[in-house]
């Protein structure tokens, strides 16, 4: 039986429970209603593309897939066989142009990824993560489905969710989407699909119906008990093959894991899609737990590195402090890095000496501007004079500090942006080694998508804008959604701001340009900050490509 037949045999079917009608059940709960029932193949896989970036950006981290992970364990601990395909991680020295130009793609060919889906295999689950990637995915999974035509293609990720039907009118060979967090939904779509059940109550999905009209439920409902969620099925990937070449989030130290301590993000930031794919429903795991994880990492793996992959890691001073002291008493010899940008807020003197003691290397700050206005504009709710405190107690204690800017808002003036510029010369100043200054770009989901959408500023969802939004990572591209600085200065203030932030930075610390230049001359690779790693990132890729 095809895709579009089942689904319709599925519609006439009775309804069965919802994860949605109890939000609070315990997993031990939903597996009683929704684990594998029958002892027949139920084979299951879940594909990590290739990772995808714009043809001139030559870094960008490359991490175990921890969302698939989650998945494949929720579905093998309901009893179905599952199967990670490590797109990314079974090539990552392939690196090549693709055959449109615009893209580097890292990792198997379409082909090989074909061979590895096995002919048993009944449903077929991928993650998209970023919208700038859809053009290439998008011919992946059409190339899947003309030699596999009647598998089920499911698709989750931060991109469908944002945009569900526009994914479906694009792409017909998607079956469904799963939007927002995915353990559960994917959990009752699989157990509808094998057993017949109803699935038009499952909140969190959509498809086209028999009638070519788009449905929808909506977000997935949030999961309240995350430490009932089984640990990433780290088994089911090749862990070993990402610790080859040292690549991180942050700063490479060699056998670098991912860790999820936090689910969702309290704040309700206008450029971010969190709220869309999250909603704004923020859920920490028991630090005791976090700190077992650490330990699984590192007894079973041997990590000597964590990378905290969180939107927003650290928002309680209690919720740290506790983790700090139950990490203590493992006494690990183990790093850990905060390189997706948290909070000042809960960081003051206190816990960054307690993050510090119990081994925390870097800690990413988003302010992402300097400028009051533009803070206000953009909700990002963020105090100015605290965030500098913390910043110059980090480094005071001896953490390796980032600051994350971001230039072009749609309200953003040259003074706005500037003010920017002249905060992170005194982060420079005041002994922060990173900086990034980033082009705004209106990401799907967001809410500034949404109100440029609505003001006729860009364009419905097309091939064009897809390719579009690779320009906030492709400083050779001028695009502007500004509505007083166009993308030429803006291209240019980026440029030039990095400049003038690292020389300060080494400038007035010259003994960081010798210790790099040591670092990068070495034969084992040991980066002291994130400048270093993605100039390593550039020189490693730029040697795998020309060989």
């Amino acid at each position: 039986m095809d895709s579009t037949l089942l689904i319709n045999s599925i519609n006439r079917k009775q309804p069965t429970s919802s994860v949605s009608d109890k939000e609070n059940r315990h997993l031990a709960e939903v597996y009683k209603d929704f684990s594998a029932q029958k002892k027949e193949n139920r084979y299951i896989q879940l594909l990590h593309p290739c990772s995808v970036t714009s043809k001139s950006s030559h870094s960008g981290a490359i991490l175990p897939p921890i969302s698939l992970a989650y998945l494949a364990a929720t579905l093998r601990g309901a009893g179905y066989p599952v199967k990670i395909i490590e797109a990314q991680g079974d090539d990552i020295f392939n690196i090549r142009l693709s055959e449109c130009g615009d893209y580097n793609i890292q990792g198997l060919s379409t082909e090989e990824i074909i061979a590895r889906i096995k002919p048993e295999t009944k449903i077929l689950g991928v993650t998209l993560l970023y919208s700038y990637e859809w053009l290439i995915q998008r011919d992946v999974i059409k190339a899947i489905k003309a030699r596999f035509p009647k598998i089920i293609i499911v698709v989750g990720g931060e991109h469908p969710t944002a945009l569900p039907e526009y994914v479906l009118r694009d792409c017909p060979e998607v079956d469904f989407i799963v939007s927002g967090e995915g353990e559960f939904t994917l959990l009752q779509l699989v157990s509808s699909i094998f057993y017949s059940k109803e699935f038009r109550s499952i909140p969190g999905i959509s498809y086209i119906n028999k009638k070519g009209q788009f449905a929808s439920n909506g977000l997935s409902s949030r999961i309240a008990h995350i430490d009932d969620i089984p640990r990433p099925a780290w088994d089911l990937c090749n862990v070993e093959n990402y610790f080859q070449p040292n690549w991180s989030m942050g700063i490479g130290l060699g056998r670098n894991m991912p860790i999820n301590a936090t689910r969702g993000c309290p704040y309700q930031c206008t450029f971010c899609s969190s709220p869309t794919m999250w909603t704004t429903r923020y859920i920490m795991r028991d630090p005791i737990d976090v700190a077992d994880e650490f330990e699984y990492l590192v007894r079973q793996y041997g990590a000597n590195n964590i990378d905290f992959v969180d939107l927003t890691a650290i928002v309680r001073k209690d919720w740290a402090l506790s983790f700090c002291e139950k990490l203590k008493q493992k006494d690990l010899k183990v790093s850990w890095q905060l390189p997706s940008g948290t909070r000042s807020e809960a960081l003051d003197k206190e816990v960054l000496q307690a993050l510090y003691d119990t081994g925390c290397r870097l800690i990413t700050y988003a302010p992402e501007s300097a400028s009051e206005e533009t803070l206000r504009q953009i909700k990002k709710k963020v105090k100015i004079d605290r965030l500098v405190k913390s910043i110059r107690a980090a480094n005071k204690i001896g953490h390796t500090t980032k600051v994350n800017i971001v230039i072009g808002f749609p309200d953003d003036t040259l003074t706005s942006i500037l003010k920017s510029a002249w905060f992170a010369v005194k982060m420079a100043l005041y002994g922060s080694e990173d900086c990034t200054f980033t082009k705004f770009s209106p990401y799907p989901g967001s809410e500034l998508y949404r109100r440029l959408r609505d003001e006729n500023k860009i364009p419905p969802p097309s091939d064009d804008y897809i390719r579009s939004l690779a320009g906030f990572m492709d400083f050779t591209k001028a695009e502007s959604y500004c509505n007083r600085v166009n993308g030429r200065v803006l291209t240019f203030l980026a440029f030039a701001m990095h400049g003038i932030f690292y020389s300060v930075a080494y400038l007035t610390h010259p003994k960081r340009i010798f210790r790099t230049i040591r670092n990068l001359t070495k034969n084992h690779f040991e980066p002291s900050n994130v400048l270093e790693q993605r100039l390593f990132d550039v020189f490693t890729r730029e040697k795998i490509k020309s060989s």
